[in-house]
């Protein structure tokens, strides 16, 4: 048996606080992608005895095997655990096994949002001014959404007793714990897909569509790389096994790593490996929080790299900055995004006990709560919901087709007096318009996605020179306020994997 593992580092900003840890990861959890084994009769061995198998020789013990991922994927993807190595150091060690493609220490993960500042009045175009700002009623005459175009939302869940998201819930095809008792995960539903012309609450930029509640940080925001490994298996299933239209993935976190983003590295971090093995299905948009601390995608900081925005050769990949109603870059938002769209001070649905800070929470008349909240987190879900909205006036189009629209559809600020004045601001009725100006021309739209040197990670064989180490700075991540980051660190939570909230 051969393995194969990749280096990843996740650390997610919760959008209440921060406090440090002695260790950043779960202790003794390494997640690895092995390299799949064929017996001499050509049977394929299953994915979990190639773990177990594996873990009896380096003397661990498999915590978790992701079957999908295994299924449709480069290699066997797995949790392992050891008694007596620190993760850091079984990780390492790992590295060196010929059959190991990908390995990484557990690094826990957090949500990505900032505190809001002053008070509004709801629902007016000033306090709803991100919908404005990026075109959403100027489109909502053409389509304001479908029921058969699905959303996956990798977050901290889905408040679905709000009476403005029950009808847009998937329960058949959630997470069984879906419910979000934190609150991060209910405000990216509202914005992606709070019902329209319903009187209540706010309109999300789809008033009819499914969303998934992939309940991956589950600890009051926070989670670990395995967790989020568990909800792209788990989006795997529904796409490969069920068949499910899921038109886009929201993935509102980031993380900091001083992993160099080059290709020997990437191909050998487990979480790279499965965006990639996702991605490559070719059916669904990745939206990526571009994170919160002001710094370049894909350049070094004091922090490192913020991932998993820098990841490069993730070809249906998205990365989101944020901007403020002058369309400026958002001091908090790092630089360098695919697109920027609107991220402070964005009002959307909130659990009545939500327990992530906000600075202001208000109820409506029809028992509806909503918050305001600001951080690129709030900035993923617009482009999101507008991956979905052009899926649902054409269900034939491919996942690269929906990012080349969204991408065309990119307007350019120009204002040499305000230095910060982002570029490739987010618009959606620019983004539908090159979508139809463009839709019959394969020259524009291509329906899949140029081959590169990323493609052939599949049977990359791990060079000793490929690791640049993985000194992880988790303190950053998802929250930023004036320059003010906070977050609390704590135990790793599993969510089940297969589990489906009954209807």
């Amino acid at each position: 048996m051969k393995k194969i593992i990749s280096t990843l580092v996740l650390t997610l900003m919760a959008c209440a606080a921060w406090a440090s840890s002695s260790t950043d990861y779960t202790d003794g959890d390494v997640v690895v992608v092995l390299k799949n084994q064929t017996l001499e009769s050509g049977v394929v061995v299953s994915s979990a005895a190639v773990a177990e198998n594996f873990a009896q020789v380096a003397g661990a013990s498999v915590k978790e095997t992701y079957a999908e991922l295994s299924e449709i994927g480069s290699g066997v993807y797995a949790l392992l655990h050891s008694d007596v190595m620190d993760s850091n150091d079984f990780s390492e060690s790992l590295k060196e096994n010929p059959d190991v493609l990908a390995a990484s220490p557990n690094y826990r993960v957090y949500t990505a949002a900032t505190l809001p500042n002053e008070s509004q009045e709801m629902m007016t175009e000033d306090t709803c001014w991100g919908f404005y700002a990026v075109n959403a009623p100027d489109v909502w005459d053409k389509s304001t959404g479908d029921s058969s175009v699905y959303v996956a939302i990798i977050d901290s869940g889905i408040d679905y007793t709000n009476s403005d998201l029950a009808n847009n819930y998937s329960a058949a095809y959630s997470y069984s714990d879906a419910i979000d008792t934190y609150g991060h995960g209910t405000h990216v539903a509202g914005i992606i897909g709070a019902e329209g012309n319903n009187g209540k609450g706010i309109a999300g930029i789809n008033w009819n569509v499914k969303m998934i509640s992939v309940k991956s940080l589950a600890n009051n925001g926070r989670g670990t790389i395995s967790d989020i490994i568990s909800g792209v298996n788990y989006v795997t299933r529904l796409i490969t096994n069920y068949g499910l239209n899921i038109k886009a993935v929201n993935m509102s976190f980031e993380f900091y790593d001083k992993l160099v983003p080059d290709f020997d590295n990437l191909v050998t971090y487990p979480l790279w490996r499965a965006f990639k093995d996702l991605d490559k299905l070719n059916k669904t948009v990745l939206v990526v929080a571009a994170g919160n601390r002001n710094v370049t995608i894909g350049e070094a900081s004091n922090s490192g790299y913020v991932y998993p925005a820098s990841f490069k050769g993730i070809n249906n990949m998205i990365t989101v900055g944020a901007i403020n109603k002058n369309y400026e870059l958002a001091g908090f938002s790092n630089k360098g995004a695919d697109l920027n769209a609107p991220g402070v001070d964005i009002w959307s649905l909130f659990p009545p006990n939500g327990k992530e800070s906000v600075k202001e929470k208000r109820t409506d008349s029809y028992g509806v709560t909503m918050a305001r909240l600001s951080g690129t987190s709030m900035a993923t879900p617009f482009v999101t919901g507008a991956a979905a909205l052009l899926a649902s006036m054409n269900p034939n189009l491919t996942a690269y087709q929906i990012k080349t629209s969204l991408l065309g559809g990119a307007v350019a600020v120009a204002d040499e007096t305000k230095s910060s004045a982002a570029g490739n601001i987010f618009n959606l009725r620019e983004a539908v318009d090159f979508y139809e100006t463009n839709i019959n021309d394969v020259v524009v739209m291509h329906a899949t996605p140029a081959e590169t040197v990323y493609d052939t990670y599949t049977n990359y064989e791990a060079k000793e020179s490929s690791s640049s180490g993985s000194n992880t700075n988790s303190n950053g991540g998802g929250g930023g306020c004036n320059g003010i980051m906070n977050g609390i660190l704590a135990t790793l939570i599993f969510v089940p994997l297969v589990k489906k909230r009954s209807s």
